[in-house]
Order: C-alpha cells, then structure tokens, then sequence
C-alpha cells in the first residue's frame, strides 16, 4: 500500500520488516473490523503506515553517540521562530493536542491524521443495542 516502507533498490527496507511485523500486530488488536467495516483495510493500512512513519523519525544513527538517540526521540513540534546567530529554535507543542481532540500524536502524520478522520466518520452516529 505504501511503497515508501518497502525495500529500496538495494533490498533494505526503511523500516525493519520485524517493526512492521510489531505494528501489524498491534492494529490487528486495535482496529476491529467489525466496527470498521469496508474501511477496515484503509484504516489497518494507516494505522501501519503511521506507526512506521513515526519510527522512521525516531532512529538515530548508532554512531552519532547519546545526543543522537536523544534529539531523534524528542517529540515534534511546530517551528514558530528560528534563529542562525548563537542557534535559537522555538516549537509550539499545543499544535500536537488541539484539533483532533484525544488523538493527540495522531497528528504528528499524515497517516494518522487520515485514521483520525476517518474513526471520527466511523465513530458518529447511534448504536442499537439488543
């Protein structure tokens, strides 16, 4: 569905297959056919891609030493202000949560933010129960 993560020229995938593997699992649990319906594919396929996409921003290269790892698993936010003099980076968090009330990192791809529309289509309306 999403060429981006699968192998390039070379066979290396952009994301390692068994982290896939990891998040097809975990949608499998969270994303329930039966209340998603047609939309269960799209919804599964996004919910994947998500995941990956946010991986893919959080590896480091194992060489780049602890500041690496740490500036690549910081949360991202909007640039509001920067600065190239003495280096000056100002991020705006808020943009994360507002919005999409309670689906908070679901913004932070296009991936999720397609879920999140789409679960908020899915979600609306009564239920009957019997």
């Amino acid at each position: 569905m999403y060429p981006q993560f699968g192998p390039d020229g070379n066979g290396v995938y952009a994301v390692p297959v068994i982290v896939m593997q990891m998040y097809l699992d975990f949608a499998s649990t969270s994303i329930k056919e039966a209340r998603w319906h047609s939309y269960w594919k799209v919804a599964m396929c996004l919910f994947i891609a998500h995941f990956c996409a946010l991986h893919a921003q959080s590896v480091a290269d194992p060489e780049g030493g602890a500041a690496a790892v740490i500036a690549a698993g910081q949360a991202k936010g909007l640039n509001t202000s920067e600065s190239v003099g003495d280096v000056s980076v100002s991020m705006d968090y808020n943009t994360i949560t507002q919005d999409l009330e309670g689906w908070a990192a679901w913004k932070l791809t296009i991936y999720g933010q397609q879920l999140a529309t789409i679960g908020k289509l899915v979600g609306k309306g009564g239920m009957y129960v019997y």
